[in-house]
């Protein structure tokens, strides 16, 4: 893949020089170097496997980093929910590790007590709790799943049980405000006023810090944070360190891949359409 202005022609602009590299058809992109997913929250219907499951089946990788909340081990047995589209992605990623894609399996806050059943689902993949990934170009990328930034999920803090509570039950309530509970009448005002009240609510119980996030980059002497957690795919610089988050399959459908010369880009999958949007994310 090209990268912006090289090897472009003379006179043309920047918009199209970096369409050059953004948003390049599906068919054209199948392969990366890496690929980064999180958040799949397998045991729940929250999980968008269908989509996983075709994103898997239509890319391929040297590496396959799960950072973390891979299975939702916080779900209670009676609640497990486990759906043939979450067995094809467990498959389709334990084929992809038979055909010799390196997979590495970085715990989250969700499933850190849960490796035994993330082993007994993938096969005998590689499990880290942070790792350096060093990309073709030679940045060195922090790759952690995130909850080690979210002070509300601090091992110090007396009410952090309370706080988990709080968050799944706002979630719940978040969950069914934007999907099939919510009623459709004449009080839409007045539901959207509370929507938005959950929404602050689970902002508030997930306390991401930048200061973390940069502070664990220097103490790596990285480059740059790739992670998960917070269920919100980014890209920005924290003063010069670059945090790319990678997103979740619960909402956005996004993953962070990286091609054979280095770039990183942001990519959502949207199933029907087959469509795969790629945003430069590191110059």
């Amino acid at each position: 893949m090209e990268r912006a202005g090289v090897g472009a022609p003379v006179g043309r602009g920047w918009s199209a020089r970096l369409m050059d590299v953004a948003a390049i058809p599906a068919a054209r992109t199948k392969y990366y170097r890496s690929i980064w997913i999180s958040d799949l929250h397998l045991g729940t219907p929250r999980c968008k496997a269908e989509a996983l499951h075709d994103f898997l089946c239509h890319h391929e990788a040297e590496n396959l980093f799960l950072v973390g909340d891979i299975v939702d081990g916080w779900v209670p047995g009676s609640a497990w929910h486990y759906s043939p589209a979450q067995n094809a992605v467990v498959e389709e990623v334990a084929s992809w590790h038979r055909r010799g894609t390196r997979v590495v399996f970085l715990p989250g806050n969700h499933d850190e007590s849960s490796t035994g059943v993330v082993r007994s689902l993938f096969g005998p993949i590689t499990v880290v709790s942070e790792m350096i990934h060093r990309t073709a170009e030679g940045r060195r990328m922090l790759v952690i799943h995130g909850h080690q930034f979210d002070g509300s999920l601090n091992p110090n803090r007396l009410l952090q049980r309370m706080g988990n509570q709080a968050y799944m039950t706002a979630l719940r309530i978040d969950r069914w405000f934007n999907g099939d509970g919510a009623p459709r009448d004449g009080h839409e005002a007045r539901l959207g006023y509370f929507r938005d009240g959950v929404k602050r609510a689970v902002e508030y119980l997930t306390d991401f810090s930048d200061r973390a996030v940069s502070e664990a980059a220097r103490r790596h002497k990285a480059d740059g944070v790739i992670c998960g957690h917070i269920h919100r795919p980014e890209q920005r610089k924290i003063g010069s360190v670059w945090y790319i988050n990678d997103g979740d399959w619960v909402s956005s459908c996004t993953a962070v891949a990286e091609d054979r010369n280095g770039v990183l880009a942001l990519l959502q999958w949207d199933r029907p359409a087959r469509e795969q949007i790629a945003e430069v994310a590191m110059p």
